[in-house]
């Protein structure tokens, strides 16, 4: 009997050890990132009379970038993970990741189709706790972008008339840096708007990649706002500026180490070869005239979205205006963000934003954009970001370039409003409300009955909503309800041709600046 026991126990230690050895982790595949892993317990749980399962406990440690060779005063970031566990169906695991900060991070049995953690299943930051049903697991930060997907969209991409693409240069391990030019080709350059947008400086933030993927989908949906578009406006896109990093499952830095989002003001000798092919290509592109618009596309652990607005004091105050006005726009019909999410901050020269301001002043609005990796907190913690609601803030973010850049379609007409008796107006062009082009009018909201218009050159028929740009006060704090299109009315247009549109001044609030038709 005794002999018995001893053969049992023996038994039940042989085959839960062979059961543990059978789980196994890893991140030898593109962009993985893992530190070093440690069991912290292992035991058998009775399901049932007649059944057990093997509950195992790990603690998982992200791992950090190299140290920063050129900001050497830089703590290394260890924010991405993304590794493959092997072995674990039917199994219990408690996985609790260290060094990382994200809470409710992704799984995939297919290294494809990524699915959120429920709240049941990461409780508190990092504790993992699933049974999962198949034996391979992904799980990453968030949803990964890898060069290999990236070199099936470029290719995609590259069969739509309106792109093309060139590789601008190397990076320091020799990977491809690519760029699309994507413009209607059938129109004259001379007098279209330069946007240019680069992404991935920080590999970890893969959310950025997914909303510009979206954006350049939208950008060439065909239809006729999209097109008109890029009849009026030519895009530079670089959607991979650290590939190195990208490939080999870095955080914030290249694969030596360095952040590369604040080397820009670095002689050459420090300057790394990513941020010289960037330079040298906006260089090349803007030696006869400047890009209207620079985004610099990121995204951040704060819970929600926003543009980093350079003050007035570090820019100018005109400056301040169109970055203000770019956000506005933005924030515009967004459930996702709002005027309380942006953040302010002085520019300086390490920044891409900075290197441009000291190249093209208040011709060139230089801007980061972040999209969180968890949640948007203004839409309470059951709004987690998505692919699907990245896809919709994309379309959200090519209508307000479009308006920023007062492009009108078809199906979005913008125009100006002119006042009839300009003794009882007066012209504000002094920066201090958020307008479009270089100046509005403004008049005494007492007076009522004052005669406003807008002509359109071409309208189709059809019905069309119409809105007023109703600015607010140039600050870090908008006034609610200033700073947004307001909705005036809805006008059905019968033939095809020029429209003129007539109101009074109580309509727009006394401020006369853009008309927006929206049909």
């Amino acid at each position: 009997m005794t002999g018995m026991k001893l053969y049992l126990l023996l038994l039940s230690l042989f085959s839960s050890s062979f059961l543990f050895s059978q789980v196994r982790f890893s991140s030898d595949f593109e962009s993985g990132s893992m530190g070093e892993v440690k069991l912290i317990d292992s035991v058998w749980i009775k399901t049932s009379p007649m059944d057990s399962m093997l509950t195992l406990s790990y603690e998982v440690y992200s791992r950090f970038d190299p140290l920063n060779p050129i900001d050497t005063s830089l703590e290394p970031s260890s924010r991405w993970y993304y590794f493959r566990i092997t072995g674990v169906k039917g199994k219990q695991l408690f996985i609790n990741i260290r060094n990382s900060e994200v809470v409710r991070p992704f799984y995939s049995y297919d290294n494809t189709h990524f699915t959120r953690f429920d709240l049941s299943e990461n409780v508190n930051k990092g504790a993992i706790n699933k049974i999962f049903t198949r034996d391979t697991v992904y799980i990453s930060y968030f949803i990964p972008y890898t060069c290999t997907h990236l070199a099936t969209k470029l290719s995609d991409w590259s069969k739509n008339k309106f792109v093309k693409e060139e590789q601008i240069g190397k990076s320091q391990q020799g990977r491809d840096i690519w760029m699309m030019t994507i413009t209607d080709w059938s129109v004259n350059d001379q007098f279209k708007k330069k946007v240019w947008i680069h992404g991935r400086t920080h590999p970890s933030e893969t959310p950025s990649s997914w909303h510009l993927e979206f954006f350049v989908d939208k950008l060439l949906d065909g239809s006729k706002h999209s097109n008109a578009i890029l009849a009026n406006t030519i895009f530079y896109i670089v959607p991979f500026n650290n590939p190195d990093g990208v490939y080999g499952g870095f955080s914030r830095s290249t694969s030596t180490g360095v952040n590369i989002e604040i080397n820009w003001d670095k002689p050459d000798s420090l300057t790394m070869p990513e941020v010289l092919v960037l330079k040298n290509k906006i260089s090349e592109l803007t030696k006869d005239r400047s890009f209207d618009l620079l985004l610099n596309m990121h995204s951040q652990i704060a819970n929600n979205i926003t543009y980093w607005v350079h003050t007035a004091e570090s820019t100018s105050d005109e400056m301040f205006r169109k970055q203000l006005l770019l956000s506005h726009l933005t924030i515009n019909n967004n459930p996702y963000f709002c005027a309380a999410d942006l953040s302010f901050s002085n520019l300086a020269p390490k920044y891409a934003e900075g290197w441009m301001w000291n190249k093209a002043g208040n011709n060139c609005v230089a801007i980061t954009f972040e999209t969180p990796y968890t949640f948007y907190k203004n839409q309470g913690n059951d709004q987690w970001v998505s692919l699907d609601n990245l896809k919709d803030l994309a379309s959200n973010s090519l209508i307000a370039v479009s308006d920023f850049l007062e492009i009108s379609s078809p199906t979005r007409v913008l125009a100006d409003i002119k006042v009839k008796n300009n003794k009882k107006w007066e012209k504000i062009e002094d920066n201090s409300v958020i307008y479009f082009g270089n100046d509005c009018m403004t008049t005494n909201l007492n007076l009522k009955g004052l005669k406003v218009k807008a002509n359109v050159n071409f309208l189709e028929p059809g019905v069309y909503n119409i809105f007023s740009w109703s600015p607010g006060i140039s600050s870090k704090n908008s006034v609610e309800g200033t700073n947004c299109w307001k909705e005036i009315g809805t006008v059905f247009v019968t033939q095809k041709g020029k429209y003129s549109w007539k109101g009074y001044s109580e309509q727009i609030n006394g401020i006369a600046d853009k008309i927006l038709f929206v049909k």
